[in-house]
């Protein structure tokens, strides 16, 4: 896959500057969020050739921008450890709280984010949380990678925070990450798992791969990290094709309570080509179709929550291959889900990484095309 490929020669570059100091430091610990180290499970020289290590809070620290159906256009800042940015906003201790969290170069306020807050708030009267981090998500890759951790311990700090001083209960967060975004949550539902209490929902869209696929649990999302853990690929391609330019964002790994293939998990149909008059030159029309896959599941949730009610029923199968051969018609005993936003009605009853695929269309609303 061209684009990890891409990816992991930008971190090795990363890694390698990184290491030729003086001390190659492997620890770094910061007030209130404890230590982080890139040893152990955070270091595999195949999976995860990784030296970086978070860089300070205070540099990077994300942004909290709350929308509900009474500033639906007007973001109202939440800053941890300031009652009055709370207090005086239009959070509801008691209300379900949606936080937005995007990837990798991606930033709080892009379009997609946009609508999907829209969406969010046409659909149910939620806190939705925007967050961005986009002073600590650009290149190297692999730094963006170990800043992930910093960032869900922050997630986690700020929701602990808001259930001492609001009483919020923390199994009424739902985080919606998009790739570096989805272990961004997995992180921050780690921390958050603590007795009886644990995270409320996590939902991964299109989970970053490259540095995450194969590695421990302790390293990516998994449904240890919340109640429920669904996750949604579409950029899962693993087969090199420099000409093609396919897939290799997202990992085909699952890593949910429930993990959604739709079209197979690995490329998404309309694709190949950039949509006419809406992309120009060859670069631009190249990018588009490198992470046209990747980025398809913004628009894909975006729909299951405009269009709850729509058709995204996807069956329980072994594989993609039995899927097309017809062998999965049956929800059988472990039952059907409808993947996005009612996911969550499906009940895992004890299973994890149950796979279902489902075939959808290229354009919205992307509802399924049945099998």
């Amino acid at each position: 896959m061209l684009q990890s490929i891409l990816l992991l020669l930008l971190g090795l570059c990363g890694s390698s500057i990184y290491s030729n100091g003086e001390t190659a430091v492997r620890e770094v610990c910061y007030d209130g969020l404890g230590c982080f180290s890139n040893r152990g499970n955070f270091y595999d020289i195949i999976r995860r050739p990784v030296l970086q290590l978070p860089q300070d809070p205070d540099r990077i620290r994300p942004t909290f921008a709350l929308y509900t159906r009474r500033n639906v256009n007007t973001a109202q800042n939440l800053v941890y450890n300031n009652r009055d940015s709370v207090s005086r906003s239009n959070f509801r201790s008691r209300s379900q709280t949606k936080i937005i969290i995007h990837g990798f170069t991606d930033s709080g306020d892009s379009d997609w984010n946009k609508a999907m807050k829209v969406a969010l708030l046409n659909e149910g009267d939620y806190n939705v949380i925007q967050l961005d981090w986009s002073r600590g998500n650009g290149f190297p890759y692999g730094q963006a990678t170990a800043n992930t951790r910093v960032i869900g311990a922050l997630i986690a700090q700020f929701i602990v925070w808001l259930e001492s001083n609001f009483g919020v209960n923390r199994e009424n967060f739902h985080l919606i990450g998009h790739s570096l975004g989805a272990h961004v949550s997995g992180y921050a539902g780690e921390r958050l798992s603590t007795g009886s209490k644990k995270l409320g929902r996590i939902t991964g869209m299109d989970p970053a791969g490259p540095y995450f696929e194969n590695t421990h649990p302790e390293v990516r999302l998994d449904p240890t990290d919340a109640r429920f853990v669904d996750a949604i690929h579409t950029d899962g391609d693993s087969t090199l094709s420099i000409i093609k330019l396919e897939g290799g964002f997202g990992l085909m790994q699952p890593v949910g309570h429930v993990d959604f293939y739709p079209n197979g998990g690995t490329s998404q149909p309309d694709c190949n080509d950039p949509p006419s008059g809406s992309v120009g030159g060859i670069i631009s029309g190249t990018i588009w179709r490198m992470t046209c896959s990747h980025n398809r599941v913004l628009p894909v949730m975006t729909s299951t929550i405009a269009n709850r009610r729509g058709n995204y029923l996807a069956y329980p199968c072994a594989s993609y291959e039995d899927f097309k051969a017809g062998k999965c018609r049956s929800c059988g005993t472990i039952g059907c889900a409808s993947m996005g936003m009612r996911a969550g009605e499906w009940k895992p009853n004890g299973r994890v990484n149950v796979k279902m695929y489902l075939d959808t269309a290229g354009h919205e609303p992307f509802e399924s095309l049945g099998n």
